[in-house]
């Protein structure tokens, strides 16, 4: 009784936010399983109901357009790409995103680029996204992407 008392109380010392599953962050998930299934429409669908829950100001719009940006990628659909990272990139300004979204969206468009054969511009892209407060993963791909770029060797496992 004593272990359920405490448990109660503890959540209730939570915000609100953290007791309950964030149905946007939850449809997110959804997407990246789809993407990573290569389900592209699938996932672009999952996408367009996510928008409908958004808010203009919301940061999460750069997740939303560098996630579409990375579904078109994964179609070989790379002027759709382009369109969406650059507002991935434009919202990553307008809200004054510094967190991995925004680094993700910088390497989305390197990638993009990349694809394009337009490698001297994808530099740029990748060594922006290192400016963020990035995860270790995206840090990674993109500190890979600018040794190759560079024709620098790859560096050993870490």
């Amino acid at each position: 009784m004593k272990t359920v008392l405490a448990l109660a109380l503890l959540l209730s010392a939570l915000p609100a936010s953290a007791r309950r599953s964030d149905p946007v962050e939850e449809s997110f998930k959804k997407v990246d399983a789809s993407i990573g299934k290569g389900e592209f429409v699938k996932a672009r669908e999952q996408l367009d109901e996510i928008l409908a829950g958004l808010k203009i100001d919301d940061q999460r719009m750069v997740r939303y357009h560098e996630r579409t940006g990375a579904a078109w990628l994964g179609e070989g659909r790379t002027t759709e790409a382009r369109a969406s990272f650059t507002a991935a990139l434009k919202s990553t300004q307008r809200l004054k995103v510094t967190g991995d979204a925004g680094a993700k969206a910088y390497t989305g468009m390197g990638l993009c680029l990349r694809r394009m054969n337009n490698d001297k511009y994808a530099l740029r892209f990748f060594k922006k996204a290192l400016t963020f407060n990035l995860d270790e993963g995206t840090k990674m791909f993109a500190e890979d992407q600018i040794r190759e770029i560079e024709g620098r060797p790859p560096e050993p496992a870490r």
